[in-house]
């Protein structure tokens, strides 16, 4: 037993010893002086919709909250889940045994998910407690008022004397002040919300705290809310009066600082009418009182001022928790602790039983959310903890970027997703993203330094009310150990090879420019170019549109490729690098009937040429035809002020292409490099020979392997409509006018059986030398010219002369260059550009002369207006050759200009 100084009294705590009933359900049941508490652990409940009923011998009753503050019971939770269901021992539904053994009995009503079958658990607490003259208890929501009937005892009267008469005392009226006086009977009472109870020994009133006849009434600066009240009884003779009134406080709670202190009236006024002695005070929290020891261990104090008993509690107390809530979309906390206090006085004989239970929640605390970063960028990926949050908020999604992902969601994607507890009842979530997850933007304020940016909004859930909010961040990490991208290439034969490496720079963001032209997809339709994770490969024909050149010699061409990288993003240039390589070309071509060919290009070094402005000594020469890149020049040698000379037994001709401009260069501009390049021809006895270079060997004739029984075909493309000179080997790449048509012969030179013959089955044009890459321009389809382009394609009769003994070891047709179209599909398309470098390929079946009769060999194609007539016009085999009597001839490339 301890004891406290109140001024000049000592006032007994007496320490009381409190046990628990746990039922084989996991209920906790508990006797706690004139209450008694159940406990449903929210293991049991998990969520699930719950009913609670009261019980006892004769009905079972669900208690709503306007019925549970009539009856004198209270339902709350805590933050773990629990349902927390306390009654007075003299509710409605208690059984009471001389108003001392109190049975409570409670039913649990669970509706488990999904079904929402019923799972139902009943338990009850009996109870021993001994009252005093009067008890009064403050709940959370009601007020309740106990106090010993005052009916007067009624002896026998002696046999001689007036008969005996039992009085039978009724209720009859019962007296509310508020303060003014109103009467009202038993039922009108129960009908508004109040609950009166009378036994032959004690009269229970109670009222929820919202009554409309309840008042308030200041008390040393505290508010009270009284229900004061006074109970008829009477008989035909007779009639007596029970007071009966209650005074629980509503305010008398601060916070200052991390102190909450709590003030209770030492003399309660509407309960008291003189002084009073106080016998006992106890404190204690959620209904429990609390020994010295107790209280000295979690720092609670009680003190006593003349006016008040201060109660004292430190925030965050164990006995107490923290809430979560939301205010302006920001986190906030509360602390909630329910301490008691429970007084015992003496007035006159009479000593009355004061307890009040006053939930304290503090003010609203900001509650600022931290992020805490362990991203180590050498590993690229977020590593983050955000915290602190107490127990009942929950993470339901994330949102990286625009895109919302729920927890679920987050965890199948593989995406780091923790939640951890910590031992101060609070947790935080851990989250792992790695930085090449789509929604990871990167920035670059330096080329030598990456961040990696990733805005997140967290949604979260307050549970039980459900009350959502969000917290919204931006990660950033910076890398300094970047590669940049870089370029190289070499040089081909007829093309650059040239190569970009992504370096660490997403291949998105690299955006890549040849020459003037930036790369897309319309222009890589173009070239030859594939892609991996780390590097860009393309092969780009030296005549394209994106190369420069610088020169021009007898031996062919200086050309170059500008390459730049540069980053989209941020308009950064990572690297320039410029590749000149020399191509061996033929740029004029002297023929034996006295004419000359000569293509030229618009050099780098003259940005002002125009090609058609190029002209021979004649300057009535101008080009035959040109382009914006390149004049082509087609002259006799007797014209055009072309001079001849005699060296020897040889004739020299030769003239020279010059550049006037057209009107004076502005003055603002500098003075431009002069143009000529000198054309030669050689001619020595009946040989004609360009004075061009020869960069690779001739070409050697074919011929049959001797011995494996096989027959060998040529494609060769011929310099001439007359198919007597033909371009050998080494003289690819050639190079031809866009309007010149090309004529190809395909044949067996070597062979001298008559019984055989040469059939063309298809011919296609590819941009690469593979035959089985994309694009393909059929030019031959099944022995004839291509139906959906017959114009383009001629077929020419193959006649005996000097060089051709057998004709049907031969096939010759003709291809317009205008079919070379690069629109994939839409040759009529408009803009549709023509294929600078092609190559030709040819599927040849040789079939038996004299099988005629069984159409294995040749056919009549079904239109005669692409074939020139001949005294034969038999193209084709009928049935389809299999593959293995198939021989495939290609050749190539050539360019165009």
């Amino acid at each position: 037993m301890g004891c406290f100084e109140i001024g000049a009294l000592w006032v007994m705590v007496t320490i009381i010893s409190i046990h628990a009933d746990t039922s084989a359900d996991g209920i906790q049941a508990e006797c706690l002086g004139n209450r008694v508490q159940f406990i449903l652990p929210g293991s049991l409940s998990a969520g699930s919709p719950l009913e609670v009923y009261a019980v006892n011998n004769t009905q079972t009753v669900l208690l709503t909250p306007h019925l549970a503050a009539q009856c004198g019971y209270t339902q709350k939770s805590d933050p773990w889940g629990n349902t927390i269901v306390s009654a007075s021992l003299q509710s409605c539904f208690a059984e009471n045994q001389a108003d001392k053994q109190f049975r409570v009995a409670m039913q649990f009503k669970l509706y488990e998910f999904p079904t929402l079958s019923e799972k139902v658990h009943e338990v009850f607490k009996s109870c021993s407690h001994t009252m005093t003259s009067r008890e009064i208890l403050c709940e959370t929501n009601f007020m309740e008022v106990s106090v010993r009937n005052a009916i007067p005892e009624i002896k026998t009267a002696p046999v001689n004397q007036w008969p005996t008469v039992i009085p039978n005392l009724q209720l009859w009226k019962v007296l509310l002040y508020s303060p003014g006086e109103k009467a009202f009977d038993k039922e009108t009472l129960q009908a508004m919300g109040y609950n009166v109870y009378s036994s032959p020994t004690r009269l229970v009133m109670r009222s929820p705290y919202n009554m409309a006849e309840n008042f308030v009434q200041n008390v040393d600066g505290v508010d009270m809310m009284v229900f004061k009240s006074v109970v008829l009884f009477r008989d035909r003779w007779m009639m007596t009066i029970v007071e009966s009134a209650a005074a629980c406080p509503i305010s008398g709670a601060s916070v200052v600082g991390q102190m909450i202190s709590w003030h209770v009236p030492r003399h309660i006024s509407p309960l008291v009418s003189s002084e009073v002695e106080i016998l006992e005070v106890h404190m204690g929290v959620n209904g429990r009182t609390l020994t010295p020891e107790e209280m000295g261990s979690r720092h609670y104090a009680m003190t006593f001022t003349e006016s008040h008993i201060v109660v004292k509690i430190p925030i965050g107390a164990p006995d107490g928790y923290y809430k979560s809530y939301v205010l302006k979309d920001q986190y906030h906390v509360s602390y909630t602790i329910e301490p008691m206090l429970e007084l015992l006085w003496k007035e006159g004989l009479d000593k009355t039983t004061y307890k009040v239970l006053f939930p304290i929640t503090t003010p609203l605390t900001p509650w600022p959310l931290q992020v805490t970063d362990y991203t180590q960028p050498k590993q690229k990926v977020f590593d983050i903890l955000l915290g602190y949050f107490l127990p009942d908020v929950e993470l339901l999604n994330i949102t990286f970027g625009s895109e919302l992902l729920t927890v679920s969601e987050v965890l199948i994607k593989g995406i780091g997703l923790q939640e951890h507890s910590f031992p101060n009842d609070t947790k935080a979530f851990a989250l792992q993203v790695p930085f090449s997850e789509p929604h990871v933007q990167i920035k670059s304020f330096r080329p030598d330094v990456r961040t990696y940016s990733l805005p997140l909004v967290f949604g979260f859930i307050i549970l039980p009310e459900h009350t959502l909010f969000s917290y919204s961040t931006v990660l950033e990490a910076s890398t300094t150990n970047i590669v940049l991208p870089n370029a190289g290439g070499s040089c081909e034969q007829e093309h650059f090879k040239m190569y970009v490496k992504y370096g660490s720079t997403p291949s998105s963001q690299l955006k890549i420019k040849l020459g003037h032209m930036e790369l897309n997809d319309k222009i890589l339709q173009q070239y030859e170019h594939h892609s991996n994770e780390t590097h860009f490969f393309i092969i780009v024909p030296f005549l394209a549109p994106v190369v420069a050149f610088e020169s021009v010699q007898l031996t062919g061409i200086t050309a170059r490729i500008d390459v730049e990288i540069f980053d989209s993003l941020n308009n950064w240039s990572y690297k320039e690098i410029s590749l000149a390589c020399p191509f061996f070309l033929k740029l004029s071509e002297c023929f034996s009937n006295g004419t000359i060919n000569v293509v030229l290009p618009k050099l780098e070094s003259v940005p002002n040429l125009h090609p058609d402005q190029l002209s021979l000594r004649d300057p009535a020469c101008k080009p035959y035809y040109n382009e914006d890149y390149f004049a082509y020049f087609h002259f006799d040698v007797t014209t055009c002020g072309t001079t001849r000379k005699f060296v020897g037994d040889t004739m020299v001709y030769e003239n020279e292409v010059t550049w006037k401009r057209d009107g004076p260069l502005p003055e603002t501009l500098p003075p431009e490099k002069e143009y000529r390049f000198v054309v030669s021809c050689v001619y020595v006895a009946n040989a004609t020979q360009s004075m061009i270079f020869h960069a690779v060997s001739h070409f050697k004739e074919p011929h049959a392997d001797v011995g494996k029984g096989e027959l060998t075909v040529s494609l060769k493309l011929s310099k001439d409509m007359v198919y007597r000179l033909f371009y050998h080997d080494g003289d690819y790449p050639v190079l031809k006018f866009l309007k010149q048509p090309l004529y190809f012969e395909v044949g067996m030179d070597h062979s001298r059986d008559s019984r055989v013959a040469v059939g063309l089955e298809n011919c296609w044009a590819t941009l690469a030398k593979d035959k089985e890459s994309k694009p393909r321009w059929d030019l031959i389809v099944d022995g004839c010219a291509n139906p959906k382009d017959p114009e383009q394609t001629i077929f020419h009769p193959v006649i005996p002369d000097d060089r051709v003994d057998i004709p049907d070891h031969f096939k010759r047709f003709e291809v317009k260059t205008f079919s070379f179209k690069e629109d994939y599909g839409s040759s009529k398309s408009e803009d549709a550009t023509l294929a600078r470098r092609v190559f030709v390929h040819c599927d040849v079946i040789i079939c038996h002369v004299d099988n005629t009769a069984d159409g294995r060999c040749y056919k009549q194609c079904g239109a005669t207006r692409n074939t020139v007539k001949s005294s034969s016009n038999r193209v084709r085999r009928r049935s389809s050759p299999s593959e293995e009597a198939l021989q495939h001839v290609s050749i190539g490339p050539i360019l165009f200009i």
